[in-house]
């Protein structure tokens, strides 16, 4: 009986040593790149309408999404860039100058309020407009997860980077009340006050490139692909995926994060410090959902915990526009983001488990560049609508959209499971 009972205690401390090792040294750094990324993203897509309009320069709704769609272009093209530069001159390499951009992206925002000189940093440094991201630093690193741990933790691998990812977001919303602290009790100018947080973003830039600069050679890869070229056997999946991601995408496109950030501005006349209470709070449900989505996986597999938590979770994206009073939108808003992300971690789980290996980076900047293709339309409609009487419509395209994914996605991949799922 002892011996048993000795057997149990060591088996269990054994998977307990394994799931907290479940990462390399360098899926570590990647965790914690993920999480310094997303913090700077926190706090500029909550406060970029309040600077850009009337806090500080004037900028109509129509303008910020100019701004907004302008950020998701430049993550678009550094996207298909980052294909070639990782190709050639390695990953290190290539997350390092996406690091070095967001810094010079912060100075010139810094140092510039020109509108010209402002479209051209959001452009180089990939601003981040929501607490997802599929610019070319995020299809780098989930690349090289799968390269820092088991298969049977990849799927948990996903879920603790999107964990920290929206943690991120989510402390980062907080920050976004700095500008405001700064002016009330300090006594800086409007302007200066924001500039703060774009000096703080151009320091994050320098910290990443530090940690990317530090990885270890076990994060490249011999053979690897960019774009389609870089896929053989993989190219119908990835094709049909990107398809399917960019219906979501599009439908994402109407909500980004800055977006909904103004429209509780526009409609409820939402103060900044509010605005980042709210999106501290829904970030922070996000994260918490991550635990959930590893687990639920398991019982049901990948592909339906992709949907069964995506499709309500839509309904309640609708409601945020269609409820009334402030109350009744922040609930909804807080409702949808206990189940909104969880089909992220199990959708690049399920991704790179029917991808070959040599294709994965491929594939998944394929992928996001297609997401960011199609994200990168709606922004400029949404900053219209919101300046009219329309602007509850937009959660209504948003979750129109996303719904009609969730059914496309698993009509099309019901029948194709990765290779834990097999029987």
């Amino acid at each position: 009986m002892a011996k048993r009972v000795e057997g149990t205690i060591l088996v269990r401390i054994r998977l307990l040593l394994d799931r907290r090792h479940f990462l390399n040294r360098d899926g570590t750094l990647i965790l914690v790149t993920k999480f310094l990324r997303t913090l700077a993203f926190g706090y500029l897509s909550v406060m970029l309408p309040y600077y850009l309009g009337k806090d500080a320069l004037g900028f109509s709704e129509f303008g910020v999404g100019i701004v907004v769609t302008t950020a998701l272009v430049g993550g678009i093209s550094f996207t298909l860039i980052s294909g070639i530069l990782a190709n050639r001159i390695g990953r290190r390499n290539s997350l390092s100058i996406f690091g070095l951009l967001m810094t010079v992206a912060g100075l010139l925002l810094f140092a510039f309020t020109d509108i010209y000189v402002i479209l051209l940093a959001v452009f180089i440094g990939m601003i981040g407009v929501n607490a997802t991201e599929t610019g070319p630093s995020a299809s780098i690193e989930q690349a090289i997860i799968p390269q820092t741990t088991s298969e049977k933790n990849r799927t948990y691998a996903f879920s603790i980077y999107n964990l920290l990812g929206y943690a991120g977001a989510s402390f980062g919303a907080l920050l976004a009340r700095v500008p405001t602290s700064l002016h009330a009790f300090l006594g800086f100018n409007v302007i200066d006050a924001y500039k703060v947080l774009f000096a703080l973003y151009a320091a994050s830039g320098l910290l990443l490139t530090l940690c990317y600069r530090i990885l270890s050679r076990r994060a490249e890869i011999d053979h690897f692909g960019g774009g389609l070229s870089g896929l053989t056997k993989s190219k119908r999946t990835v094709a049909k995926l990107s398809a399917l991601f960019s219906i979501d995408a599009f439908g994402g496109g109407f909500v980004q994060q800055t977006l909904i950030s103004q429209w509780f501005l526009a409609k409820y006349n939402t103060s900044l410090d509010s605005a980042s209470n709210i999106f501290f709070f829904a970030q922070l449900i996000t994260a918490a959902s991550f635990l959930v989505a590893g687990r639920l996986s398991k019982r049901v597999g990948l592909l339906k915990t992709m949907v069964l938590t995506h499709f309500p979770s839509n309904l309640l994206l609708m409601g945020v526009g269609l409820v009334p009073g402030f109350e009744w939108a922040v609930a909804f808003l807080f409702a949808r983001q206990t189940l909104s992300q969880m089909d992220v971690p199990t959708r690049q789980s399920y991704m790179i488990a029917i991808i070959e290996p040599e294709e994965r980076n491929a594939a998944t900047s394929v992928t996001n560049v297609s997401r960011s293709v199609a994200a990168a339309v709606p922004p400029p409609i949404s900053g219209y609508l919101i300046g009219t009487a329309l602007l509850d419509t937009i959660f209504v395209f948003g979750g129109t959209f996303k719904i009609a994914y969730d059914i496309l996605v698993y009509a099309s991949f019901r029948k194709v499971k990765p290779p834990e799922e097999k029987v």
